[in-house]
C-alpha cells in the first residue's frame, strides 16, 4: 500500500471514530431528555391522580353522610309513626281468636 492509501484509510477511520463519538453523545443527550420528560410526566400524573382520588373520596364521604341522614330521618319517622298509633286491643283480640280458632 502506498502512503496515500494509508493516509486515506487512516483519515476514514478517524472520521468514523468522530461519527461514532457524535452518535454516542447524541444518544446520551436523547436518553437524558427522555428521562427528564418521563420524570415530568410521572410527576404530573401523580398530581392529577391524587386530585382525582381526593375528589372521589370527598364525593364518597358526602354520599355516605347524606345516606346516614336519610336513614336516621326515616327511622325517626317510623318510630314517631309507631309511637303515635293507637292500640286497638279488641280488634287484635278478635284477630287472634280468628287465627287461633278459639
Amino acid at each position: 500500500m502506498s502512503d496515500r492509501e494509508v493516509n486515506t484509510i487512516s483519515h476514514l477511520l478517524e472520521v468514523e471514530q468522530r461519527a461514532s463519538a457524535l452518535t454516542l453523545n447524541a444518544q446520551e443527550e436523547a436518553d437524558k431528555k427522555i428521562a427528564s420528560a418521563k420524570a415530568q410526566a410521572d410527576s404530573k400524573f401523580q398530581q392529577e391522580f391524587k386530585k382525582i382520588v381526593e375528589e372521589c373520596e370527598k364525593s364518597y364521604s358526602e354520599k355516605i353522610s347524606n345516606l346516614e341522614q336519610t336513614k336516621n330521618q326515616k327511622i325517626s319517622e317510623y318510630k314517631s309513626k309507631i309511637s303515635s298509633s293507637t292500640l286497638d286491643k279488641s280488634s287484635f283480640n278478635s284477630f287472634l281468636d280468628t287465627v287461633l280458632h278459639v
